[in-house]
């Protein structure tokens, strides 16, 4: 644990007493104000030396394996998209079916609606042609009738 200023300070005003001002001055100034542990000897700076040249070491490869990696997304995304242009063909292709399959089956019922109005007109044709013969047949008698008693 670091000296505090005060002690430091009561240490000098000792060393002034005991070995006089100028002994005193070198003998402090060859003190740090700090521990003495805390200092790094070269055989620490020769660790961190090794550490940080792992580390560089470690980087490179790490570059490496980021370059690959780049290079494995390239090849993905050009497989996604062949894959997502093969997928727009099939379902380009699929709806083309399906507009060709609901062209002819809208074709064959407007044909059937064709048809069936034909129907509907000849059927109504001939209901027409029987309530007019029918009322022919009931208005003949009817006015025939009349006319004998009007003219007899």
């Amino acid at each position: 644990m670091p000296a505090s200023e005060q002690k430091r300070l009561a240490l000098r005003n000792r060393l002034i007493e005991v070995l006089g001002e100028e002994e005193a001055e070198v003998l402090m100034e060859s003190l740090p104000p700090f521990d003495w542990h805390r200092l790094a000897t070269k055989d620490d700076i020769f660790v961190l030396k090794d550490d940080v040249e792992a580390l560089k070491k470690d980087v490179e490869a790490l570059k490496g394996d980021v370059g690959a990696l780049k290079k494995d997304v390239e090849a993905l995304k050009g497989d996604v998209e062949a894959s997502e242009q093969r997928l727009r063909t099939e379902m380009n292709a699929g709806f083309t079916n399906i507009r060709t399959e609901m062209d002819g089956k809208f074709a064959k019922i407007d044909a059937e609606f064709t048809r069936f109005r034909g129907e509907m007109a000849l059927q109504l044709a001939k209901q027409t042609r029987t309530m007019v013969f029918t009322m022919l047949g009931l208005s003949l008698p009817t006015w025939g009738a009349i006319l004998a008693v009007g003219l007899g």
